[in-house]
């Protein structure tokens, strides 16, 4: 997953694989859903002492860590759909 310490020139793009950048598009999909049904009033718990940020950020960490697992275990059809469709673009 790219993160906010990444060196982003062009060149680190090109050392990044087309499955490794569709992984990267599938996980980072699916942390946005995770920390989105986590936002959501049905994923709310009623707490009496409510969430700190550092607690709320730490399930955002821990969400994009199993949407990384999740994109290279078990939605390998999709990443591999992902991976076929670049080869089929016109360059």
């Amino acid at each position: 997953m790219i993160n906010p310490m990444m060196n982003l020139d062009k060149n680190s793009f090109s050392k990044i694989s087309e499955r490794e950048g569709a992984e990267m598009l599938v996980s980072q999909v699916f942390s946005t859903v995770l920390n989105s049904m986590s936002k959501s009033p049905f994923g709310e718990e009623d707490l009496l002492i409510p969430k700190s940020n550092t607690e709320k950020w730490f399930q955002e960490m821990l969400n994009s860590e199993y949407a990384r697992l999740i994109a290279q275990k078990e939605l390998k059809p999709l990443v591999n759909t992902i991976v076929k469709s670049f080869g089929n673009v016109e360059r």
